[in-house]
């Protein structure tokens, strides 16, 4: 490998941590909102979604603690051998993070700006 093949591959390395840490900062504060919700629903007397709320809440600590304890490589393993052993469900779940994250992008463009001169065109 050339050393700018070696700069590339550590930058891209330094760029996934960066990006594994972040998500699992934003993971664990989303389950804290959970555990948030579910505690206020609990008290409103709606115990069945309080704890589905809670479970899911503890689903999502769980990976934030896995990527936090592992690096991007291990990562990589346990996402290639997930994929391997269970591909429907690795691609249901691929497309559901893609749904999501388009869903997150979109919220995030002002009304009236941002998108492209085709969804422009759909507004009118």
């Amino acid at each position: 490998m050339s050393d700018g093949d070696q700069s590339m591959a550590q930058s891209a390395r330094a760029q996934a941590e960066a990006v594994r840490s972040g998500a699992a900062g934003g993971i664990g504060e989303l389950a804290g909102a959970l555990r948030k919700a579910a505690s206020e629903m609990d008290r409103g007397r709606n115990a069945t979604v309080a704890s589905l709320t809670q479970n899911a809440a503890d689903n999502l600590e769980r990976l934030s603690k896995a990527l936090r304890s592992k690096d991007v490589n291990a990562l990589v393993r346990d996402t290639e051998s997930f994929a391997r052993s269970q591909p429907a469900l690795f691609l249901g779940a691929a497309v559901a993070a893609g749904f999501l994250a388009m869903r997150f992008l979109k919220s995030g463009q002002p009304e009236g700006g941002g998108g492209s001169d085709i969804d422009q065109t759909r507004r009118i």
